[in-house]
């Protein structure tokens, strides 16, 4: 007897919350962007300068093989900090 497929539903999330100077921020990891709370028509692309920065203080990295952004801890071991896409090793290029 053939078992019946079952889709799973990952489900509506809550995009995690940073604050960069004054303001809030929904980091949007999928579209690699910082959008405003307040104003979510106001954003911030990772790759822009300011974007950057705000990436540094807040722990983002994006992975060097698939280009992957990941929000990391500076609870885990950076030596075998890899990626969840491709498995690739990631070498934060700041210290946390």
């Amino acid at each position: 007897m053939e078992q019946a497929k079952q889709e799973v539903f990952a489900g509506p999330w809550t995009l995690p919350i940073v604050r960069y100077e004054a303001t809030m921020y929904f980091a949007d990891l999928r579209l690699k962007q910082f959008r405003d709370i307040t104003n979510p028509h106001n954003c911030v692309d990772f790759d822009s300068d300011y974007g950057q920065q705000m990436c540094m203080q807040n722990g983002i990295v994006t992975c060097f093989h698939c280009e992957t952004p990941v929000i990391i801890s500076t609870a885990l071991d950076m030596e075998k900090l890899r990626c969840v896409q491709c498995y690739s090793l990631i070498v934060p290029l700041f210290n946390l």
